[in-house]
């Protein structure tokens, strides 16, 4: 009787903590209470059906051995996802998609060990362990009892799926979260419907340009991308929470954009939006064809922040110290025009602690960011810094506490220390220091967020400032990431353009884009587009993709399907021609 209570708990446990995290997630975003334990109850509700069918079934007097073993096989497989997929969602905000497995397979071993401290002994021996289970549980011949036993549990599985009934995943901005991995996944595969070669035959898209020359001018630039950097964080940027008092100082002296978007939810997007001016809005793609790679459709960007800059006698450089591999980021990177890549494996970091992605603390990259900035000569220097230190699971590096608040504030220090130390060094005299957050945290929206920003904006919202020589300045009108590449080449170059989807951040013709697409990390076959006016959702479905919520005037409708399909289009053109690799 206690084995088999033990047995139930067990496979009740994900449901039960999925419940628990959805209702708390909607709770901070709505205030509701019991929402979330509804819906997830109702959505998963198929999902265990089958998973104790199978085992019922395995357990059937008379079956063969091998079918018993097959069908436990296939309920423990059942189980694993789920687990994972609930692992998923509490730390990274997002469901399990197909693409996200076989993308970050290969480096989840790796991951895990960081987090946990493990060396490869105690992961083998949890994988070991893991093993002898799965054998016992496969190969032991559990029987049902008696036959008068046999229907009531039968009855009861049978009757699960009709709690679906119940889903109703329409009423909520957010249904994603409670939406089954499967539901979720069937969901989102029209993200990978490809256009026809009709389609794309008849497809035309034309955006105007408006240019001002500019005189041109030559900064040495520092584009510094903080790891999960939000506005939710800041007082100065959202009053929300006051995690990052050195940043709001600076802030308080030199210009913030305070209405300041990512254009995607992964680093990845973070650093193609920033250094392409392209936004990550990837080409539909099966996984067999790249659709899981990172940086799929955009190696080799020949107008790129390092190309163009180069051209106008820069040296740049790309400065990180994570693992390269993760991600192809090392090979992505190059391809794009950096003289110069470092991560994690540089000699300096000889003998500091290593935390995410064998990286060490933002400390140490601080102090190797300085050290090639003083070495720069007098070359102009364009120099990305890439943060890790306050990548999820969040923990202090210094102090070891495990919270988001402990990792903010220490990344915090750390950022005005190599502030205060680039004013010491005269770098302002004639350099740029732009500090950006990568993408929002992987982290549930506060019910703050919801109601200042609006329910999507708030899943895009992080800080931009600008440090330089000029003074203090509040900038409220919208921008995005992309128009830091945008503003940067102009400024070198000597002419500012700016469209319905192009800002100028700075300067004489500064102006903010009408439109700004955002890659959802939520719905991945959703676009949002945030406009002073509204926001949309454009539903990617090749030849059929559409706007998703709003109505909107035709012409309108139009012209935003049709951006969002020329951005898609123009990155499978890249794929068909570039003949990139990703490992």
């Amino acid at each position: 009787m206690v084995t088999r209570l033990g047995v139930f708990a067990f496979l009740l446990a994900p449901l039960l903590l999925k419940g628990l995290f959805v209702d708390h997630f909607i709770y901070e975003y709505t205030g509701t209470r019991f929402l979330g334990w509804a819906r997830v109850l109702a959505n998963d509700a198929v999902v265990y059906a089958v998973l104790l069918l199978l085992l019922y079934l395995s357990c059937w007097p008379g079956i063969w051995r091998v079918v018993s073993a097959l069908l436990r096989l296939l309920a423990l497989v059942l189980f694993a996802i789920y687990w994972i997929d609930y692992l998923v969602i509490a730390n990274f905000d997002t469901h399990l998609a197909l693409g996200d497995a076989i993308k970050y397979a290969g480096y989840s071993h790796k991951y895990i060990q960081q987090i946990y401290g493990l060396p490869d002994w105690a992961l083998w021996g949890i994988l070991l362990i893991l093993l002898a289970a799965i054998a016992a549980l496969v190969s032991v011949p559990y029987r049902l009892p008696a036959e008068r036993n046999r229907k009531l549990p039968l009855f009861a599985i049978a009757g699960l799926p009709l709690i679906s009934g119940f889903t109703d995943n329409d009423v909520y901005a957010h249904a994603w979260i409670y939406k089954n991995v499967f539901d979720y996944n069937l969901t989102i595969r029209s993200e990978a419907e490809p256009y026809s070669a009709e389609f794309i035959r008849g497809f035309r898209y034309d955006e105007a340009q408006t240019c001002h020359a500019e005189p041109a001018q030559t900064k040495n630039i520092v584009i510094l991308m903080v790891e999960s950097l939000s506005a939710y964080q800041s007082r100065y940027f959202s009053g929300i929470r006051d995690w990052t008092p050195q940043l709001d100082a600076i802030a308080a002296n030199h210009l913030a954009f305070r209405n300041f978007y990512a254009n995607g939810f992964i680093t990845e997007d973070g650093e193609i939006a920033l250094l392409t001016g392209l936004p990550p809005i990837y080409s539909p793609s099966s996984y067999s064809d790249g659709g899981s790679a990172s940086f799929a459709g955009f190696y080799a960007v020949e107008q790129s922040l390092p190309h163009r800059l180069k051209a106008r006698g820069y040296r740049s450089e790309f400065l990180t110290s994570a693992d390269l591999e993760f991600g192809n980021t090392g090979v992505w990177a190059n391809s794009i025009g950096f003289d110069y890549v470092e991560g994690h494996d540089h000699p300096d970091y000889a003998g500091w602690e290593r935390f995410h992605f064998r990286a060490a603390p933002d400390e140490a990259l601080y102090l190797r960011a300085l050290d090639r900035i003083a070495k720069a000569g007098p070359q102009p220097l364009l120099l990305f810094i890439k943060t890790v230190s306050t990548h999820h699971p969040y923990l202090d590096p210094e102090t070891k506490q495990k919270s988001e608040e402990a990792a903010f504030r220490y990344a915090d220090k750390q950022l005005g220390h190599f502030y205060r130390q680039l004013q010491d060094a005269g770098f302002f005299r004639n350099g740029i220091l732009l500090i950006v957050g990568d993408h929002h945290s992987m982290t549930p929206l506060k019910q703050e967020e919801a109601a200042h920003f609006g329910h999507y904006k708030a899943s895009a919202k992080v800080p931009l400032l600008v440090v330089s020589a000029s003074g203090h300045a509040d900038e409220d009108r919208q921008f995005q990431q992309s128009d830091v590449f945008n503003t940067l080449q102009g400024m070198v170059e000597g002419s500012q353009c700016s469209s319905a989807w192009q800002g100028v951040l700075w300067g004489e013709h500064a102006a903010p884009p009408r439109f700004i697409a955002h890659r959802r990390g939520d719905n991945r076959d959703k676009v949002s587009v945030f406009s002073d006016d509204g926001d949309y959702l454009v539903k990617l479905d090749g030849d059929t993709t559409r706007l998703g919520n709003a109505a909107a005037e035709p012409a309108l409708s139009r012209m935003l399907v049709d951006k969002i399909n020329a951005l898609r289009i123009a990155r499978l053109s890249w794929l068909a021609k570039s003949a990139e690799t990703s490992n």
